[in-house]
């Protein structure tokens, strides 16, 4: 069975800049959710939702990665690791950079998210 990631996208974000002196330390939270659309049965979906609070902002997004896969989806997939664990590694990368560059361009410290086992 050949797996692949096919796109990824930006699903909503919001970005709002802290004034305040009081914060002094930051957070980093994620969640992460697998869909298997009814209609496609080579595909399935990963969602990552992340809260991050910064000394001078706070930010939340989603991002969905749409993996595809060669042959049908199998219930004995959807119980594997592979979604719970592989395609969140894979796709991770991407979130990451995502988050980084937004950050950056937005004039701020880039946010460098931490390597993560998903094990």
């Amino acid at each position: 069975m050949k797996i692949y990631l096919k796109e990824w996208k930006l699903q909503e974000m919001n970005f709002s800049i802290i004034k305040s002196d009081e914060r002094k330390e930051d957070m980093f939270d994620m969640k992460t959710s697998q869909g298997f659309p009814i209609g496609d049965k080579k595909s399935f979906n990963l969602l990552f939702e992340v809260k991050i609070r910064d000394i001078d902002f706070d930010m939340s997004m989603s991002m969905l990665a749409i993996f595809g896969l060669d042959e049908e989806i199998t219930e004995e997939f959807k119980v594997s690791d592979f979604p719970k664990i592989n395609a969140p590694a894979i796709a991770f990368p991407y979130l990451r950079a995502l988050i980084s560059n937004i950050t950056l361009q937005a004039g701020f410290k880039p946010v460098m998210l931490p390597s993560i086992n998903f094990v």
